[in-house]
C-alpha cells in the first residue's frame, strides 16, 4: 500500500476492527470444522473398537456354553449345568449382542449373519438339553430337581429303557460326535462373516472420518495464511500512517530550537496526523512571535529579579552592619555598667548607671524587635521544642512586671485553671516574649485598677494541649478604629501613642507572627477608657520529662569558682576589649588578650587556656578563619571556643559551630549569660565552703539575716538599685502591712475568691522582693485555702501573719542599715526656701511629672519637720505609689490651710513651725 494514500484514523480503526471479525470469525469455523472432523473419527473408531467386541462377545458366549454343557457331560458336576443356565437365562451375552446391533443401527446383512447365527446356536442348545436329561437320568434325579428347561426335555422310551451307564456313555457321545462339531460350526461361519462384513464396513466409515480431519487440517493451514496476511496488511497500514509518521516527527522535534525560525513538520501519516503538523507549523510559527515578547518579558522580570535581589542582600547586610555597628557601642556601654554598678557608688552616680543601663537595655529591646520582624517577614524563625515549667515561666513574668505594677499601684492578679499542666514542651522563649509584651503594654497603658492573667486549657487530645492566654486590664482601652492597625508593623493606636509612651510599633506585630507559628491566633476586645483584654491560643505537647531549672542567684555565685582559670579574650575594638577584660578579671579569670587572629594564633600556641572568647568580626582575619586555623594546632580539639559578635542575624550561630566554635554569644555581653555558658565549657572544682558565710562584697553582711528577706534577690531583680529596692519595700509595708488582718475578715465571712486572691498577690510581690519566709507561708496558705482545708487553715494563718509581721518589723528597723545606704546630706533650708519647695513639687505634681519623687524624697527630713505627721503621710503614700494627681490634690489643700494659719498668725509676728 502507497505511503502516499491519506487514510482517516477512523477508517484505519475500522479496518483493524473489520479485520478483527474476520479473523475471529474464520478462526471459530475451522476450530468447529476440525473438532467434527476429530469427533467423527473418534465416533468411528469407537463403533468399530464396540462391533468387534459384539462379535467377539457372541462367539465367546457360543464357546462358554459348549465347554460348560461338556464339562457336565463327562464331570457330572451340577456346578457346570448352573453355570450353563446362568448364561443363557441371566447373563445372555447372546440377546444383548443382537439387541446392542440393533441400537447402533448395524445393516441388516450383518443382523442377519447374527440371526442365522443365533438359530444354529438356539438348535445347538437342544442337543446340549438331551446330553444333560440323560445324565441327570443316569444320575437318577428326580424331574422336579432339574432345571425347568433341561426337565421340559422328553426322552424317546428307547432312551429311557437304557442302563445308567449307557445313559451316561450316550450324553458323552451327543456332545462330542460329528454333528455336535458341525451343528457348532454353523454357528461360528456366520459369526465369523459378520465381523468380517462389519470390519470392512467399519474401516469404509472410519476412513471418512480420516479424510475430513485431514480436510479441516488444510483448511486451518489455509486459514492461517489469511490471518498473516491480513495482519501483514494491518501492519503496513499502522507503520506507513502512524507509526513511521509519528517517528518522523518525533526525531524532527529532538533537534527543535525556538532559535530556528525555519522549523517545520512534513506532514505525513493519517489525516488526524497530516492535521496534528500542520497545527503544530501554525502554532509554532505563532510561538515564534510570541518568544520574542516573553523574551523582552523576561529581560524585564530578570532586571527586576536581580533589583529584587540586590535590595534583599541590601537589607540584610544593612541589619548585619546595624546590629553589629549599634551592639557594639552597646557591648561597651552595657559592659562598663555592670563594671560601674559593681564599684562603690554614691547615690546619685548609682541612678545615672541605672538610667543608663535602662536606656542602652531599651535600645537593644528595639534592636532584637527589628531583628525578629525582618527573621519573620523572611519566614525564617523557627520555633524551638523544649520541656519547661509553664507556671514558673508565668510566675517570673509576674515577677518582672509585678514591680512596674506595684510601683503604679495597679494590682496584679493570676488564675491558672486547674485542668492545665504544668510542664509541657514548647518554645518557652517565644511564648515568654509574647506574655511579656501583652503584659508591657497593660502596665504601660494602666494606671490604676487592675491586670488579670488567665491561662486556660482549651482541648486536649492525647498528648496534644491548645492553650488560652488572656491578659485584661483597665487601662486606657483601644478604639475601633485603632484596633483594625493594631497587628500592624510600626503602627501603633495613634501618633501621640508612641509620643508619650514610647515604643516602636513593632510588639504586637511579631506577637501575632508568633502566635501563628506556634499554630493559634491573637484577638483583642477593647472599650475606650474601660480597659482591654488581649488573648491567644497556641499547641503544645505535654512534657516528656519535668525540666531541671537552675535559679539566678546559683549561676551569680559561680563567679567565685573562676579563679585561677585561663582565658585569651580576642576583640580588635580596644574600648571593648579593655571592658570584657574588665568583666573577666572581676569574675576571677586570669586574662590574656588578643587584637587580631594573628596574636591570637601566637598565643594559644605558647600557652594553654581553659577557653577562648572569639570576636566574630575583624580585619586582616575575621573569627571563623582564626577559629579553623586554631582547630590546626596540635592539642586544640577540646579547647572551648566561644563566639563574640554583634550581629545578631540569622546564620551567623550556624556558621560559628561550622567553623569549629563550641558556643556564640551575641553583644552587648550579659554576664550572667556568659558564666553559664563558660561553665558549661570549663572544669571547675568544687566551691570553698567558705563561701556561703563569706560577707557581701559591697554590704559586709552576713548571711543569716537573709533569713527573712533575700534582698540580694529582689536587688537583682532591680539591677543592682539598692534605693529603687528599698522604696518598694516601704510601699510594700505601705499596703500591705495589714493584709493579715484583711485576710482574717475574708476568712471570717467565708469569701474564699478574694482570700485566695489576696493571698495569691502576696505570694507574687513576696518572691519579687525576696521575702523567703512570706513567699512559703503564702504558698501553704494558698493551698489549704484552694483545698479548704480547715484543720490546717489556723496553723497555715499563723505562719503568715507571723512572717509578714516579722518581714515589716525588719524591714522598717533593719533594712537600711542591711544595705549600707547613707543618706545623702540633707540640703539646708529656711522657711522660705520650705514654701519654695513645696509650691515647685506642686507643680511637678500637677503636671504627672515623676521627678516630683525625687524632689520630695531630697527633702523628705525638712518636709516632715514642717508638715503634719498625717499630711506628710498621706503624701509619702502617694507620691511613692505614683498617685502624682490625688498627692497634687491633698499638697494643694496643704498649702492653702498653712496659708491661711500664716495669715491667722501674722499680727504676732512669730515664724510659725508649720509653713
Amino acid at each position: 500500500m502507497s505511503s502516499k494514500m491519506i487514510i482517516k484514523q477512523s477508517t484505519i480503526s475500522a479496518l483493524i476492527l473489520g479485520i478483527f471479525f474476520l479473523i475471529a470469525t474464520l478462526l471459530a469455523g475451522s476450530i468447529l470444522y476440525m473438532s467434527q472432523s476429530i469427533k467423527a473419527e473418534q465416533t468411528a473408531e469407537k463403533r468399530r473398537t464396540e462391533f468387534k467386541q459384539l462379535g467377539m462377545d457372541l462367539a465367546d458366549a457360543s464357546d462358554y456354553l459348549t465347554a460348560e454343557a461338556r464339562k457336565y457331560a463327562v464331570t457330572k458336576d451340577i456346578t457346570h449345568l448352573y453355570k450353563y443356565w446362568e448364561e443363557i437365562n441371566i447373563t445372555k451375552t447372546r440377546d444383548y449382542v443382537i439387541s446392542r446391533l440393533g441400537e447402533l443401527d448395524s445393516p441388516p446383512a450383518e443382523k442377519a449373519l447374527l440371526a442365522e447365527a443365533k438359530k444354529h446356536s438356539d438348535d445347538l442348545v437342544e442337543t446340549e438339553r438331551h446330553s444333560m436329561r440323560l445324565v441327570l437320568e443316569g444320575l437318577g434325579e428326580k424331574e422336579a430337581n432339574m432345571v425347568p428347561e433341561v426337565a421340559s426335555y422328553r426322552l424317546s422310551e428307547e432312551e429311557q429303557q437304557l442302563s445308567k451307564e449307557e445313559k451316561f456313555a450316550k450324553a458323552r457321545a451327543i456332545m462330542f460326535d460329528a454333528q455336535y462339531d458341525a451343528d457348532k460350526k454353523s454357528i461360528m461361519s456366520p459369526i465369523e462373516k459378520f465381523q468380517q462384513v462389519m470390519n470392512a464396513r467399519l474401516e469404509a466409515e472410519l476412513e471418512v472420518a480420516r479424510e475430513g480431519t485431514r480436510r479441516a487440517a488444510i483448511l486451518q493451514t489455509i486459514l492461517a495464511g489469511i490471518i498473516i496476511g491480513a495482519v501483514a496488511v494491518l501492519i503496513r497500514i499502522l507503520f506507513t500512517q502512524i507509526n513511521y509518521p509519528i517517528k518522523n516527527y518525533t526525531e524532527l522535534l529532538k533537534d527543535i530550537s525556538f532559535s530556528n525560525e525555519s522549523f517545520r513538520l512534513i506532514p505525513e501519516g493519517s489525516h488526524e496526523l497530516r492535521l496534528l503538523a500542520m497545527t503544530f507549523n501554525d502554532l509554532y510559527g505563532s510561538f515564534q512571535d510570541e518568544l520574542v515578547k516573553r523574551k523582552q518579558a523576561e529581560e524585564t522580570m530578570k532586571a527586576a529579579k536581580d533589583e529584587a535581589e540586590r535590595a534583599n542582600r541590601a537589607k540584610s547586610e544593612f541589619l548585619a552592619n546595624m546590629s553589629h555597628e549599634i551592639r557594639t557601642p552597646l557591648n561597651t556601654i552595657t559592659g562598663y555598667t555592670y563594671l560601674l554598678e559593681n564599684s562603690h557608688l554614691d547615690p546619685k552616680q548609682k541612678e545615672y548607671a541605672d538610667k543608663i543601663d535602662m536606656a542602652a537595655k531599651n535600645l537593644l529591646g528595639i534592636i532584637n524587635e527589628i531583628l525578629d520582624f525582618s527573621k519573620i517577614e523572611a519566614r525564617r524563625m523557627t520555633l524551638e521544642l523544649v520541656d519547661f515549667d509553664l507556671f514558673k515561666i508565668i510566675d517570673d513574668l509576674c515577677g518582672m512586671i509585678g514591680v512596674e505594677a506595684q510601683r503604679k499601684g495597679v494590682q496584679l492578679n493570676l488564675s491558672i485553671k486547674p485542668d492545665v499542666p504544668q510542664y509541657i514542651k514548647g518554645d518557652p522563649v517565644r511564648l515568654k516574649q509574647v506574655i511579656l509584651n501583652l503584659l508591657a503594654n497593660s502596665v504601660k497603658f494602666t494606671h490604676e485598677g487592675s491586670i488579670n492573667i488567665l491561662v486556660e486549657l482549651l482541648e486536649k487530645e492525647q498528648n496534644q494541649l491548645n492553650l488560652r492566654f488572656s491578659v485584661a486590664d483597665t487601662g486606657i482601652g483601644i478604639s475601633e478604629k485603632q484596633k483594625k492597625s493594631l497587628f500592624q508593623a510600626f503602627t501603633q493606636g495613634d501618633a501621640s501613642t508612641s509620643r508619650k509612651y514610647g515604643g516602636t510599633g513593632l510588639g504586637l506585630a511579631i506577637c501575632k507572627k508568633m502566635v501563628e507559628l506556634m499554630g493559634g491566633h491573637i484577638e483583642v476586645e477593647s472599650e475606650v477608657g474601660k480597659g482591654s483584654t488581649f488573648s491567644f491560643t497556641a499547641n503544645f505537647s505535654i512534657a516528656d520529662k519535668i525540666p531541671v531549672e537552675q535559679e539566678e542567684g546559683e549561676i551569680a555565685k559561680l563567679t567565685r569558682i573562676f579563679e585561677k582559670k585561663k582565658i585569651l579574650l580576642i576583640e580588635d575594638n580596644p574600648i571593648n576589649l579593655q571592658m570584657t577584660k574588665e568583666i573577666l578579671n572581676h569574675l576571677g579569670f586570669d586574662t590574656d588578650t588578643a587584637e587580631n587572629g594573628f596574636i591570637a594564633l601566637q598565643r594559644v600556641e605558647k600557652k594553654f587556656y581553659d577557653a577562648v572568647l572569639m570576636d566574630i568580626r575583624m580585619p586582616e582575619m575575621d573569627g571563623y578563619e582564626t577559629t579553623r586555623r586554631i582547630r590546626a594546632l596540635q592539642g586544640t580539639e577540646n579547647l572551648p571556643i566561644i563566639a563574640l559578635s554583634a550581629d545578631a542575624v540569622e546564620g551567623v550561630a550556624e556558621k560559628a559551630k561550622a567553623a569549629g566554635m563550641n558556643g556564640y554569644l551575641t553583644k552587648p555581653l550579659n554576664p550572667l549569660k556568659l558564666i553559664e555558658v563558660l561553665k558549661s565549657y570549663i572544669q571547675i572544682e568544687a566551691a570553698d565552703e567558705d563561701f556561703a558565710d563569706m560577707p557581701d562584697e559591697e554590704t559586709g553582711a552576713p548571711k543569716d539575716v537573709q533569713a527573712c528577706l533575700d534582698w540580694e534577690k529582689g536587688i537583682r531583680r532591680l539591677g543592682g538599685n539598692k534605693r529603687k529596692y528599698r522604696e518598694i519595700m516601704k510601699q510594700f509595708i505601705s499596703n500591705h502591712s495589714e493584709d493579715a488582718n484583711k485576710l482574717e475578715y475574708l476568712l471570717s465571712i467565708n469569701d474564699l475568691t478574694e482570700a485566695k486572691i489576696l493571698v495569691h498577690t502576696i505570694k507574687g510581690i513576696a518572691n519579687n522582693i525576696g521575702a523567703i519566709g512570706l513567699k512559703d507561708a503564702s504558698v501553704t496558705l494558698e493551698q489549704v485555702i484552694l483545698n479548704n482545708d480547715q484543720n490546717q487553715l489556723d496553723q497555715a494563718m499563723h505562719d503568715f501573719k507571723v512572717n509578714l509581721q516579722a518581714l515589716c518589723v525588719f524591714a522598717t528597723t533593719q533594712l537600711d542599715d542591711v544595705l549600707g545606704i547613707k543618706e545623702e546630706e540633707e540640703k539646708k533650708v529656711d522657711s522660705g526656701d520650705v514654701h519654695k519647695v513645696l509650691m515647685e513639687l506642686l507643680a511637678l505634681l500637677q503636671d504627672g511629672d515623676a521627678e516630683a519623687k525625687n524632689l520630695f524624697q531630697t527633702y523628705k527630713n525638712k518636709l516632715k519637720q514642717n508638715l503634719g505627721e498625717k499630711d506628710y503621710a498621706r503624701l509619702d503614700k502617694n507620691i511613692s505609689s505614683y498617685n502624682l494627681y490625688e498627692a497634687a490634690a491633698d499638697l494643694q489643700e496643704i498649702i492653702l490651710r498653712i496659708r491661711g494659719k500664716g495669715a491667722h498668725d501674722g499680727s504676732s509676728k512669730e515664724e510659725t513651725k508649720n509653713v
